[in-house]
């Protein structure tokens, strides 16, 4: 009786082993591509992949790396979001995860390698938005470092990755015996990751790694950059975001110096219509940051030709525009107590006042180089040619302005502008500051084209005389 329990009990479990698989097996694995700079436009393909993944009911989550790292910012969004899904999720990383891609690794619950393929050199760094690292003091250093250490052994520790392997790949202290010395940032190729326990194993491509998790019968779906989202990643990359400001803040400012609308103005409303773009799309970017850029317009705009002078409007205008820029570049509250601007808008503000640096010195080397009589470029921003009488030049048939020591009458009160007639044609004179009568005798003193100056004179049999005959002379 026994023995005929057991051979049932074994019928039922291999049979019942092909159903649950097959079940299992119909759940996709939806793979996400991690390739160049991490960046803001990379949040929004993130979050889009396991948004859909959730949706899908997938089974697991593979980010498919390559990347030599990019914006703290950036990368801890993206942590947050893998770290808040129930979806089991894998790294795969195909050549490199440096600094933001290692973050991003660890934020996963498995981690794979291929053959030759490296993780680490994860220490913050103050980065040029034109390339390069920007030397910090050594107390900011020494915070960001704590601050970034605390983070990724954090996320080590959830996810069951070793926390003080992560930990050396962001601070230069930390010592482990057979694995690295002090003072130096760790960076493991794939072997080593596997003898520290960072990764699971060594795998030749995606097949074989869905292969060892018994996931190879799965559906496949991987995330396709959307050429929206393509775009995005490039326009919020840190050069090309610099760019777009300067090219931006250009447009407008040359717009505004010259007549009419031209080039400048379409080069500016192009620039910063990219970069409110790419920043929407990567999901940075709302609708209160083009409102307010479109207010501190308007406010300029006002400032500028409505009512005189540049004040309060125009000030006000100016600061809306630069708020709605900065804004534009980070998430979340935008003030923060401990440091009055939120950490997410740092990288922000540099690239902003990157581009504010790059806006001044165009103007300085503008005004040094063009808008001087010795440019070759002089002529084509500024007129010079003079229309001259002999040239066949004149203001009409009859030239209306008189000569000096031509003399006339005042037709309106002079204080110290206004009309004189010389001889049948009133024009437009000034005094030099005097308070002349209407019907005084004037004498012009000045002609400088159409501006003429004049002076009140007492002699009036002289000045009819005088009168008289630059009418005659006029009629002739």
């Amino acid at each position: 009786m026994k023995n005929y329990l057991l051979i049932l009990l074994s019928f039922f479990f291999v049979f019942s082993i092909p159903g649950s698989v097959t079940a299992q097996s119909d759940r996709p694995v939806y793979v996400i591509p991690v390739d160049g700079e991490i960046e803001k436009g990379l949040i929004w393909l993130i979050e889009r992949g396991v948004e859909e993944a959730e949706a899908a009911g997938a089974q697991a989550i593979v980010l498919h790396m390559n990347t030599n790292g990019g914006s703290a910012a950036a990368t801890q969004d993206i942590m947050e979001i893998l770290t808040r899904t129930d979806i089991t999720t894998y790294t795969f990383v195909d050549i490199r995860a440096f600094s933001a891609g290692a973050y991003i690794a660890v934020a996963t619950d498995h981690i794979y390698m291929a053959p030759g393929s490296m993780i680490g050199a994860a220490t913050p760094i103050a980065s040029s938005p034109l390339g390069g690292a920007a030397k910090l003091d050594e107390a900011t250093a020494e915070k960001m470092t704590s601050a970034f250490r605390a983070m990724i052994a954090a996320t080590a520790e959830q996810k069951g990755h070793p926390s003080k392997v992560v930990e050396a790949m962001v601070d230069r202290d930390v010592e482990i015996p057979d694995l690295i010395e002090k003072g130096k940032l760790l960076t493991l190729t794939n072997k080593g990751a596997v003898e520290s326990g960072l990764s699971e194993g060594t795998v030749d491509g995606l097949d074989q790694l869905l292969a060892s998790v018994y996931l190879i019968d799965a559906p496949l779906h991987t995330i396709k950059i959307k050429p929206s989202e393509k775009l995005a990643r490039f326009l919020t990359g840190s050069m090309v975001t610099v760019i777009l400001l300067l090219g931006g803040l250009a447009g407008i400012y040359f717009e505004i110096k010259t007549p009419g609308f031209g080039l400048p103005g379409i080069l500016g409303i192009t620039c910063l219509a990219l970069f409110f773009f790419g920043h929407n799309v990567a999901g940075l970017a709302g609708y209160e940051e083009i409102i307010l850029f479109g207010v501190g317009l308007t406010l300029l705009f006002i400032e500028l030709f409505i009512t005189p002078g540049f004040g309060l409007l125009g000030s006000a205008g100016v600061l809306c525009l630069f708020i709605s820029f900065i804004a534009a570049m980070g998430k979340g509250p935008f003030f923060d107590a401990p440091t009055f601007i939120h950490p997410n808008y740092f990288r922000g503000l540099i690239n902003f006042s990157a581009a504010l640096l790059g806006f001044l010195l165009l103007l300085l080397l503008t005004f040094r180089f063009v808008f001087v009589k010795s440019s070759p470029l002089y002529e084509k921003f500024v007129l010079t040619s003079e229309e001259k009488r002999e040239e066949g030049f004149t203001s009409s048939e009859t030239d209306l302005s008189p000569s000096i020591g031509s003399q006339g009458k005042s037709v309106t009160k002079l204080r110290p502008a206004g009309k004189a007639k010389f001889g049948e044609h009133p024009i437009d004179v000034r005094s030099r500051g005097e308070f002349i009568q209407a019907g005084e005798v004037v004498e012009v003193i000045e002609v400088h084209g159409n501006r003429v100056v004049v002076r009140g004179i007492k002699n009036e049999h002289r000045t009819s005389n005088i009168e008289h005959r630059t009418s005659n002379d006029s009629s002739a």
